[in-house]
This record gives C-alpha cells, structure tokens and sequence, in this order.
C-alpha cells in the first residue's frame, strides 16, 4: 500500500519536476537553481520506480540533495556589503536565502514576456540587460537574499517589512541616505544595488524597503512602511535623505513626498526613474527625472509634463531605452543619478 501512495506522489511530483529542470535549461539556472531541479527529478524518479521499497534510495538521494542545497543556501548566503533586513528590527528571514533571486526573477520575466504583460518595444533588450545585472551583482556581492521571496508569501507589513540596505564603503555612520521605492512585481536586490552604485558618489546609505507586489506605495500601508523607513533612518543617525523610486515607486515617491516627513530628516531631492504621478505637485525641492525615449508602460510624454511643472528645480534626463532603461542604461542612468546627488550635496557643503 505505501508503494503505490509513493507512486501516485511521484505522478503529482513529477510534471513539477520536469518543469523545473526545463526552466533551468531555458535561465541558464544559477547552481542552487539546478540543485533544486535536479533533486526534485530524482526524488520523483524514486517514487515512480514500481519497486519502491527496493528502489527507496533513489528517493532519498533526490531528497537529501533538496535539503543539502536548502541548508547551504541559509548558511553562506548573506552578500558582502548587501544585506536583506527586516525592518524596524533588524531582524532577517530565512525564508528570503532559499532560492536565488536570478532564478525566480528571470523565469517570471519570461513568462510575463509571453503573456504579453511586458510590451515588446520596451523589453527589446530587457532578458540580456537582466542576466547582465545579475552576473554583475553576484562578482561583486556573491549570493544575496532577496525580499521578493516574503513579498509574494505576502509578509510584508509596515510592523515587519523587509528591506535591502547597502552602506557606503568606508564610512561607519553616514549623515546622508538614498531610499528608493520599488515597482510592480516587488522589491528586488539587483535594483536596490545598482542604485547604490550611483549613491556611493556622496558616500550615501542605500535602503529599499518592500510593500507588496503590486508597489502601491500610494497606499497607507506604503504610507507608513515609508514613516517607519525614515523613522529608523533617523535613529542610525542619517540627518539628510534623497527619496527614489522605480516605475510604480517613483509614483509612488510624487504622492508621498508630500506627506511623509521626520523631523530628524531633511528630504533634499526627489529621483523619479520611469514613473511618476502628474496628478499631484510635487513639494518645491529639486527632483531628478530618468526616462526611456520609447517608454510605453509610463509615457516618456507624462515625465516630461511633470518636469515641466517643476521648471527649474527639475533635471529631466532622457535615454535611448523603453521603459527598463534603469537595466539596459545603466550606465547613463548610474552617472546621471551620481552627477546629480554630487550636486546637491555640494551645495550643502557650501
């Protein structure tokens, strides 16, 4: 009796298996990917087998590999400088070191692709500018957890969010920070460290907090993960914040930049990167605007109108890209980010 349950657990086991595996080969899987694919086929391998009690070994292999990649994943993954924290506490969860965030975000950005979710004209470069991002993140950090995990297990909550904060090299207590507020599908560590390479140029704090996968900031619940991200910002002693956002963040960023403040905190600038919001003004501060030429998810015609409204407090930079320019770009948009926050600050200085 307990070789056939075994049996029909490796037929429900073994579609999932199958896809994995293929999945792994479509990415280009990272070796914990493969880990995990490879295991599974072998554990429904073992359940198959009709002989089961002879063939139990096949089963257990499959099995201890799952637990083996599992367990070397929450031991040694942590980054060098990039850290996944949960936030106001500083704790971590562990839930967020199990899988490599290249793996999931690569396979959801392929299915979105063809389900017609992602445009063609912007994602013309998008899967290549992707890989390239994460064989950069991973020489310069190694295998890093990644909020998304606890974001679509819906974990997220402004009493316990998650967030990815990246200190500047070579200085213990930063008086500046960079937050930036991420987009639709979730928060992501390759996004948050690449930002951190432009705020290294003011030796700059990098923190990104998580709400939920549809990056409605403009929500209470982002309204007050906000308020507890500047809160304990203040607490560490950070004295002045520059405010970012991608897509749905950067709308994000124009509805609450208005609203959320701390009195231990000067907001000193706005990024807005491929989303903003022309239904709101935004607070007389400077803002710095980043946009793709041929953006069709947030209209290159809406950036501009909002830029135009600052006047002269905006700086509006347009790049040959669709609405990923902050991945296929990311040089021009690092050094535009850069140049901009060197700016700034060098007028506090003076």
């Amino acid at each position: 009796m307990a070789s056939w349950r075994a049996f029909w657990l490796g037929l429900v086991l073994s579609p999932v298996a199958a896809f994995l595996v293929v999945a792994a080969g479509v990415i280009g899987a990272s070796a914990s990917g493969w880990g995990y694919a490879v295991g599974a086929a072998v554990t429904s391998a073992g359940l198959l087998t009709r002989r089961w009690r002879k063939r139990r070994g096949l089963t257990r292999v499959g099995l201890g590999l799952l637990l083996l990649v599992a367990r070397a994943r929450l031991l040694f993954v942590d980054g060098n400088g990039l850290h996944t924290l949960r936030l106001p506490d500083e704790g971590t969860r562990l839930t967020n070191r199990l899988v490599d965030e290249r793996d999931g975000t690569l396979l959801a950005a392929r299915a979105l692709l063809l389900s017609g979710r992602i445009p063609r004209s912007d994602a013309r470069e998008f899967i290549p500018a992707l890989e390239g991002a994460f064989d950069r993140l991973r020489d310069a950090e190694g295998p890093v957890a990644t909020p998304a995990i606890a974001t679509w297990l819906g974990l997220q909550s402004p009493e316990a969010f998650d967030a990815v904060v990246i200190p500047p090299g070579g200085t213990a207590s930063p008086e500046v920070a960079v937050v930036m507020l991420h987009g639709y599908t979730g928060n992501f560590a390759v996004y948050c460290w690449q930002m951190s390479r432009a705020a290294r140029a003011i030796s700059a704090l990098t923190v990104c907090p998580s709400v939920g996968p549809s990056g409605d900031w403009w929500s209470r619940h982002g309204e007050e993960t906000l308020e507890r991200t500047f809160a304990w910002l203040a607490r560490r002693g950070v004295r002045r914040v520059y405010l970012g956002g991608l897509s749905n963040g950067g709308v994000g960023v124009s509805v609450l930049a208005g609203r959320v403040a701390h009195p231990g905190l000067e907001l000193r600038g706005l990024v807005l990167l491929s989303g903003a919001s022309s239904k709101v003004p935004l607070p007389r501060i400077p803002v710095l605007l980043v946009e793709g030429k041929h953006d069709s998810m947030m209209p290159t015609r809406l950036m501009r109108e909002v830029a135009h409204r600052a006047g002269r407090l905006a700086t509006y930079v347009e790049v040959d890209s669709g609405h990923f320019a902050f991945l296929d770009r990311y040089e021009q948009c690092e050094r535009a980010i850069a140049s901009w926050l060197l700016e700034r600050e060098r007028g506090t200085s003076t």
